[in-house]
């Protein structure tokens, strides 16, 4: 096998390359460990910026496949937290459909303020650096709070410098670039110069965006320097890097050809180390498109990319390796590439509206080529004069295409999105000189053995826990069974069973239930022994990392602020007033019906054919619930003691012969030696199914069915304080329930259309679906407010192409 190598221009270049090249190792280690290790991107659209306690934060969940973004990935579980000072306050679990899933998360007026946290990921993710995850900071703001004391943020700043490649080498003129940010995180302008041996002045800089920029530099053997830098009113020293006596220097010029991406790399070496060979490698998203072989032999060689190797637009990873096959210098570099993005049009039918008047958006999708494009959207619509907009926000292009393969904070993410901004070329290149990288590391994909995931892939719920001894110690005996039942609303129930591993640990996969199920485990060592303790882990819940990520600003001193605020308040008032307004007092009755005896929640079948109430009389000095059953049905034959008891109702056989009945306690199957654990003073009654009765449990009910219904069978009864021996019983909230965002109607008479209604949020849809033409259409109505109104919208298709846009209009 041969590879190809695209013509290049320099000096002391090799053509041509055999497959038993080191590059050959490069590339199959690379491919290898993507074909193992695929990774996820998730992303969460909110509805606003920042929120007050009393409200709701409405969002869409975006999930992509890293390498190709198309919406089919592996991953069947989208987990979404809120966070507030290092803990996770909420979680919930989503199915996506289609790579995307809606939700919400209502912040409670018993919250506090100040700074949260939304985080989202899938179990599989955090195999990987938890970096990237996602995260979203915002504030919360308590409405009824007036008067907030503003922090300035410090003078002292951190300012970086990062040498073009990685280092600074003697003799090589290299490019620096250099990043400056204050104590919360956001940029600052510096400017300054360059003192060689803090003596003489090399050249002079200036950030030019965001508290970024670069400047060229030559630097000398055996002399150190330093930056003298003014922000303010304060000066800072800052050491440069080391210079290094010798290396390589890797400069990457993404800005002068629009056909080429040019590398150049300029080597300062031993006599020794000539013509050795080096090799570049470019990827994009876990693809390897370009490769170049060169040797040392030549102080400098160039490679001339051809930018039709990159159908795709986005971060491209420029490596330049050793004869070894080790890293020596590394460059990030942006391309461009407008087949990517999506041309998304949104428009009102009207320039101006009324108060409470109709709207109608429409909105059109096409493709770089202006085809029609099927896609699903997400839609804010929001109250301007309430919440200011963010200047250049994060959105889902910005984010897939390049901050989820970054490290770190991204000031204005969407300001490189923005066509208007002539500079946002150049700008963006500053910031892949200076950004953090680390979604693919060379060294562990290169010189490491592939590890074993330590997170499996979730293609539903999991449910994970561990059997020991009650006082905690692993069971020596091998043949642990576990078994798990629920009945979740609506659904068939479950019944599965497992072995558990030499350690006592279980798993259960790929389950679906939603919110509040009752689960129980049970479990058994050997043929019967239940002197055992069963936990159940909790789902999914990565530690959360002390971090204050710097977030978009809000002008507490603003006009907008003060009126959002005072809106909010009054919005949290009304809510409060129209929910008492809605009860009614009524005259007393006289209640004579008397409740059916079989509106037990518990039980799934009408009327028994026999039950047995259980009081002080029948059960007093029983050990067993058998005992108390013993002679008082006819036709239930039992005999036996201790934990050895047969049971069996006349009559009950298949096609095995005489079978035993079904054992239900409390709706949930179980077997018959928990039924044995339980003392009879704590339960109400049991009910005797028997022939067509029972068959409303199925082919597992030809015995008939004993069901027990105990006194503390609720669904809320904690059953941790009083746990049979080898089983636990909890509530679970499986996959979250969807909730829809209220948007009144006021073509209509209502009551609910009465209250004043100044929302900060006009209209939220996460769904936005455009049909074979490109187009969709949405309708919704304005607020009492006199204001200038924001649409907001963003989406994808499920190849992989993403789309944002924006239309205001004013309400008067």
């Amino acid at each position: 096998m041969r590879y190809l190598i695209p013509a290049f221009t320099g000096l002391g270049l090799l053509l041509a390359f055999t497959a038993e090249d080191v590059l050959t190792r490069i590339v199959n280690r690379f491919n290898a460990y993507q074909r193992e290790f695929p990774q996820e991107k998730v992303y969460i659209h909110c509805d606003r910026p920042y929120y007050a306690l009393g409200e709701t934060i409405w969002f869409k969940g975006y999930l992509f496949d890293a390498a190709s973004h198309r919406t089919d990935t592996v991953s069947r579980v989208l987990y979404v937290d809120l966070i507030r000072n290092g803990k996770t306050l909420l979680q919930k679990r989503f199915l996506p459909n289609e790579g995307m899933a809606t939700g919400d998360f209502y912040l409670a007026d018993t919250l506090q303020e100040g700074q949260y946290q939304i985080r989202a990921y899938t179990n599989w993710m955090r195999n990987f650096d938890e970096d990237f995850f996602f995260t979203r900071e915002f504030q919360v703001y308590q409405p009824t709070v007036t008067e907030r004391n503003v922090v300035q943020a410090k003078e002292e700043c951190s300012i970086q410098f990062f040498p073009e490649g990685g280092d600074l080498v003697q003799d090589i003129e290299s490019r620096v670039g250099f990043k400056a940010i204050n104590q919360s995180g956001r940029s600052v302008a510096i400017q300054g110069v360059i003192l060689e041996n803090d003596k003489d002045t090399v050249t002079a800089f200036q950030s030019e965006h965001l508290g970024m920029g670069r400047f060229m530099m030559t630097p000398q053997a055996g002399k150190t320097y330093t930056a003298i830098v003014k922000h303010g009113t304060s000066t800072q020293r800052v050491p440069l890097p080391n210079v290094q006596p010798q290396g390589h220097v890797l400069i990457v010029d993404n800005l002068s050809n629009k056909d080429m991406i040019r590398v150049f790399i300029f080597n300062q070496l031993p006599a020794t180390e000539a013509n050795k060979e080096l090799y570049i490698v470019a990827q994009m998203r876990g693809e390897i498109l370009f490769v170049a072989k060169g040797t040392t032999g030549k102080k400098t060689f160039v490679a001339n990319v051809p930018r039709v190797k990159f159908t795709e637009e986005g971060i491209v990873q420029f490596t330049l390796f050793g004869a070894n096959a080790e890293p020596l210098a590394e460059r990030l570099a942006y391309v461009r590439q407008p087949n990517s993005v999506l041309s998304l049009e949104l428009k009102t039918d009207k320039a101006a509206y009324k108060p409470r008047e109709k709207v109608t958006l429409d909105f059109e999708a096409k493709d770089a080529a202006g085809r029609p494009v099927l896609g699903d959207f997400s839609l804010t619509v929001t109250d301007a004069g309430q919440v200011t907009p963010e200047r250049y926000p994060q959105t889902l292009v910005s984010y897939l295409l390049m901050s989820s393969d970054l490290k770190g904070f991204i000031e204005e993410p969407g300001y490189y999105f923005d066509p208007q901004n002539p500079n946002a070329v150049l700008h963006l290149d500053f910031l892949m000189m200076t950004q953090g990288w680390r979604r693919f590391n060379w060294k562990q994909i290169l010189t490491e053995e592939p590890k074993n995931p330590a997170y499996w892939v979730e293609q539903g719920l999991s449910l994970t826990g561990k059997v020991t001894r009650p006082n905690g110690k692993i069971l020596e005996k091998k043949g642990i069974n576990v078994t798990l039942f629920m009945t979740p609303p609506r659904q068939a129930p479950v019944l599965e069973a497992v072995s558990a591993e030499a350690d006592g640990s279980y798993a259960f996969h790929n389950l679906y239930f939603g919110d509040s199920v009752k689960v129980m485990v049970q479990a058994v060592a050997g043929k019967n022994d239940r002197n055992l303790s069963v936990t159940l882990h909790g789902f999914p819940q990565p530690t959360v990392r002390l971090t204050k990520t710097p977030f978009q600003p809000v002008d507490m001193q603003a006009e907008a602020f003060a009126e959002y605020l005072s809106r909010a308040n009054e919005n949290l008032q009304i809510e409060r007033q129209f929910r008492l307004d809605k009860a009614r007092l009524l005259k007393e009755i006289t209640v004579k019906a008397r409740r059916p005896e079989d509106m037990d929640g518990r039980k799934i079948y009408g009327h028994a054919d026999a039950t047995v109430k259980f009081d002080q009389m029948n059960s007093s000095g029983a050990t067993s619930i058998f005992q108390v059953l013993q002679g008082r049905v006819a036709g239930l034959n039992i005999t036996g003691g201790g934990m050895d008891y047969t049971v069996q109702i006349r009559g009950a056989m298949n096609f095995s012969g005489v079978v035993e009945p079904l054992f239900v306690l409390d709706g949930m199957p179980v077997d018959k030696q928990t039924v044995a654990t339980i003392p009879p003073t704590e339960v109400d009654y049991v009910d005797v199914l028997k022939g067509a009765s029972a068959a409303i449990y199925g082919s597992r009910a030809s015995g008939g069915v004993i069901s027990i219904l105990t006194k503390r069978g609720n669904t809320t009864y904690d059953w941790s304080k009083e746990a049979v021996p080898g089983q636990l019983v909890r509530m679970l909230d499986g996959y979250a329930k969807v909730r829809e965002f209220y948007s009144p109607d006021y073509s209509v008479d209502a009551p609910e259309n009465l209250r004043p209604d100044y929302r900060s949020t006009l209209y939220w849809n996460p769904h936005v679906q455009t049909d074979e033409n490109g187009k969709a259409r949405v309708t919704f109505y304005n607020t009492d407010h006199a204001t200038q109104i924001q649409a907001q919208l963003e989406g994808a298709c499920s190849d992989g192409r993403v789309g944002a846009t924006k239309v205001s209009y004013r309400v008067q």
